[in-house]
């Protein structure tokens, strides 16, 4: 029994003695409303007193303790202002304190031990919501310190949010910065696992000290992963690389994950991937850019994300095809460099060798998109298979243009120079060059004309024949926001070009080259055989592309179309129409007799044998009392889309709002509206995808492209009469699609 009482006395007494050891935290400034007790503060950023949360139009702050903090929101983004502590003593392990705000330069908390900087920290990313953040104190147990809050930032993210700033035994701040993680590469690829809505990790990959790569923005995961992206690492094999990460949370779970692999497998014909149209291999696309043809390929480079499905590290994907719907991937042609990420541009065949790259020469003019956006170049000898940058870039810069980008150049032959036609924030500015490399301002235009709800992108000037033979120039621009539907879209110009300076004709603009949500950032191939003039866009809107509910890629681009000039009967009017090589899809036609529509309507149950889900339809509306008239498709689910004409109106309507998946974005959910020219008959011509549809009316008078997410095929075919009248559709064929 005494036994047992001594067993029971030890083990009190080193709970007792435990209890005593564990130290309660040391509160240096919470920050809590009754003022900043004994800081000093400079300039007007912290206000008079602590906030009790958001300042003024600030987006709500989230994540600071009690009931208030210090936050440099006071007069907005572009006030600065400094808090400086008190004296205090470093009495234990850690110093820890909750932070937010941006992550600039110019904002971040110090600790000043002897008058010396031991510690500065800013936001790893940037947030209203505060994070714990620690300093080891250990080194300088005992010594007096000061801590100094600054905010000498101006613009976006330039003010800071500090909380609950602490001493304490123990490390509170999950928060890994600086952190390495090496890889002795035997295989092919490292594997990183992405998080879609995680926030971007800066990411560098190195050499011993030597940097391979500029800063990456990567999604690394933290709590799940939703997809895999490769990084190529073959050129390394039996050699260590480091990948440095800006920081890392020690609850993350994908920069553990990151692994080796001679493969990178994945789900490449997901629902939504489209059968036809050209879609990324993987990773994001957004604007087709560089697009030429040379020794019987097109060429078609695309801005894409290599490292993961959403927006960010701009590289130029490329593809080439010999018939533009059959696409080879080869792999990434630019990326990244000292002068910025790689952002839209154009490429030309130098076949006088100006540049003196070499006569043939692929040449590729760019923006570089860094602290400033400017013009760079890059050449290619080999068929472009590789590109090497020019020594002497930028090649063209303009420091009071902030957006100043997308260069789309042509040899004007008339003049005898190249021509660059360059989006100046809200202007197209035209440039000349005899080489390439140095560019004179030759012009500007858009000033008081079109539409200016946006920023002007991704110019593009070409000629145009009529029937009769006359040349006129057309002007291509894409803004962003300020479409005729909402978010982005691309409107055009008609007139004349003498080789300095281009005219529009008196027409009444804003023109759209297409009046559905998804055709954006289009451009047309320079040296295409024949006199082509064929376009591409991007089919997608700014709106929500980044939410669309792709996994391993996001967002594709429309069908190539010709290009022409078309008189509507009011004016002339750049139609476009699917190149002729899309009838080399088609399956076997389907056809029907001619329909009289009236006011019971009429459907074809199932359109197709198989359910087929891409088709081309093509078919004639004849109005023979009738006003308006309406069709669309139906599937099993009892999800639709729609088409409404009316004539006397002079509109069409199209209408997704029953299409399918549309929670990703309540931006999406939407009718689009275009003008018609009043006609007896409309001869209609139809793609659908996977996930789009695209309608040509009257030879691409008028057309619309829409993205979609049915979650079952569009089985029916479903005719609408509004009112009494009568209408007949004659010609109506219907073709399975495929590759």
């Amino acid at each position: 029994m005494s036994g047992i009482r001594v067993g029971i006395c030890i083990a009190t007494l080193l709970l007792a003695l435990g209890t005593s050891c564990a130290r309660q935290d040391v509160v240096v400034a919470d920050f809590e409303r009754n003022g900043y007790d004994g800081w000093t503060r400079q300039g007007e950023a912290f206000g008079n007193a602590p906030a009790a949360g958001a300042v003024g139009d600030q987006q709500p702050v989230a994540g600071f303790a009690g009931g208030g903090l210090a936050n440099s929101f006071h007069g907005g983004d572009d006030a600065c202002g400094e808090l400086i502590s008190p004296f205090f003593a470093l009495e234990r392990d850690y110093v820890n304190f909750l932070l937010g705000g941006g992550r600039g330069e110019g904002v971040y908390i110090a600790l000043e031990v002897d008058g010396k900087q031991v510690y500065k920290t800013r936001p790893v990313v940037d947030s209203e919501t505060l994070q714990w953040y620690s300093w080891d104190a250990q080194p300088y147990y005992g010594k007096q310190a000061q801590i100094r809050i600054v905010d000498n930032q101006r613009g976006g993210w330039g003010h800071i949010l500090v909380d609950q700033i602490e001493q304490g035994d123990k490390s509170k701040s999950v928060i890994v910065p600086d952190y390495k993680q090496s890889f002795n590469i035997t295989k092919k690829y490292l594997l990183i696992p992405i998080e879609d809505k995680g926030p971007e990790s800066q990411v560098v990959l190195y050499r011993g000290t030597e940097k391979l790569c500029e800063t990456m923005h990567i999604r690394v995961a933290q709590t799940k992963v939703d997809y895999w992206m490769p990084m190529d690492v073959e050129a390394y094999k039996g050699m260590e690389l480091t990948m440095w990460f800006q920081h890392v949370k020690s609850t993350d779970i994908g920069y553990r994950q990151i692994c080796q692999s001679d493969t990178y497998e994945f789900d490449y014909d997901e629902p939504y991937r489209p059968a036809y149209h050209f879609s990324p291999h993987y990773g994001w696309t957004n604007d087709p850019n560089g697009m030429v043809y040379h020794n019987g390929v097109y060429h078609l480079f695309y801005q894409h994300n290599p490292y993961g499905s959403m927006w960010a590290n701009m590289h130029w994907g490329h593809a080439v095809s010999k018939d533009l719907l059959h696409w080879e991937h080869w792999g990434d042609a630019l990326a990244p460099d000292s002068l910025g990420c790689v952002f839209s541009g154009s490429a030309v065949v130098d076949e006088q060798n100006t540049a003196g790259f070499g006569k043939g020469a692929i040449i590729a003019l760019f923006t570089s998109a860094g602290k400033r956006q400017v013009q760079s170049l890059a050449y290619s000898t080999d068929g472009g298979r590789t590109f090497a940058k020019y020594d002497g870039n930028p090649v063209l810069t303009d420091p009071d243009i902030a957006d100043f980008r997308d260069p789309k150049v042509f040899w004007h032959k008339e003049s005898r120079k190249w021509v660059m036609a360059l989006a100046t924030s809200q202007t197209i500015t035209f440039y000349g060059s005899a080489d390439l490399k140095s560019w004179d301002k030759l012009s500007e235009f858009g000033d008081g004309i079109g539409a200016h709800g946006g920023v002007w992108e991704c110019p593009d000037l070409f000629p145009l024949q009529t029937p009769a033979g006359e040349t006129k120039w057309v002007l291509l621009v894409s803004v962003n926001p300020g479409g005729p539907n909402g978010g982005s879209a691309t409107q055009y110009f008609i007139g004349d070009f003498n080789g300095t300076s281009f005219t529009a004709d008196a027409l009444t603009y804003p023109l759209w080259i297409d009046y559905g949500r998804d055709n954006y950032a289009g451009v047309t191939w320079n040296n295409a055989p024949g006199g082509r003039r064929v376009f591409i866009g991007w089919m997608s809107n700014w709106d929500y592309a980044n939410q669309v509910p792709t996994v391993n890629f996001r967002n594709a681009m429309t069908l190539p179309r010709d290009l022409s000039l078309r008189h509507n009967g009011q004016h002339w009017v750049v139609a476009s129409s699917p190149v002729g090589e899309c009838k080399d899809l088609r399956g076997q036609v389907v056809a029907y007799d001619t329909r009289q529509i009236c006011a019971r309507g009429d459907s074809i149950g199932t359109l197709l044998p198989g359910n087929t889900d891409c088709f081309e339809l093509e078919m004639t509306v004849v109005l023979t009392d009738a006003t308006k008239f309406g069709f669309g498709f139906v599937n099993g689910k009892g999800e639709s889309i729609a088409y409404a004409f009316d004539k006397l109106a002079g509109t069409m309507v199209f209408d997704r709002t029953k299409a399918g998946l549309f929670g990703f974005s309540d931006k999406f959910v939407t009718q689009t509206k275009a003008p018609i020219a009043p006609h007896d008959e409309y001869h209609i011509r139809l793609f659908k995808d996977k996930a789009s549809v695209e309608l040509f009316v009257n030879g691409g008078e008028v057309t619309m492209t829409n993205i979609i997410f049915p979650t079952d095929t569009f089985s029916s075919l479903v005719f609408s009469s509004p009112d009494a009248d009568h209408w007949m559709v004659k010609g109506l064929k219907v073709y399975p699609l495929g590759e």
